[in-house]
């Protein structure tokens, strides 16, 4: 049985000698890649069995497991077809990226604060979950508690801990 990675190379492989034949836009997410040697290496395509790997990883499987032709190695087989895919596919609107439609500045920037407001909530939540572990160790010892309490004067506003410091007084 093989593992992932020599699988991968096998499917992507099988794939790009049916678009070399194909017309229509059927592999414009596999042409868009076919540009560097590195993008091909990092294309993933779960459904179709291809996932990513570093370059090197890449031509060290298709040296191993795609078939040699005449003096060419696995891997130049792969390069070979990768620019004759790029050659005979030239003029297709190719695909810009796995992630989707392109977006304006503004939608830009409302997912970037929704991102952003994402993580604030995440980390202010991670701290008021921290904060109260600390409280307990406090009740269970008299050593730390002035620290604390300068700790609580400087963050408390910031991260809404006045409620949940006089729920534990």
């Amino acid at each position: 049985m093989l593992n992932r990675k020599a699988q991968s190379v096998i499917n992507l492989y099988s794939e790009m000698k049916k678009a070399i034949d194909d017309n229509s836009n059927t592999y414009t997410w596999l042409i868009s890649k076919c540009d560097r040697q590195e993008s091909l290496a990092n294309l993933k395509r779960k459904g179709r069995g291809i996932e990513g790997m570093s370059l090197n990883s890449f031509k060290k499987y298709c040296t191993d497991y795609i078939q040699c032709e005449g003096n060419l190695n696995g891997y130049e087989v792969v390069d070979n077809l990768r620019k004759e895919l790029i050659k005979r596919h030239k003029n297709i609107p190719l695909e810009s990226s796995n992630e989707g439609p392109n977006l304006t500045p503004m939608e830009e920037a409302k997912q970037h604060i929704d991102n952003l407001q994402r993580d604030q909530a995440i980390l202010v939540r991670a701290y008021n979950d921290l904060n109260r572990l600390v409280l307990d160790l406090l009740a269970n010892s008299n050593g730390n508690a002035l620290e604390y309490n300068k700790h609580k004067n400087l963050y408390a506003d910031y991260f809404g801990l006045k409620k949940e410091v006089d729920n534990e007084k």
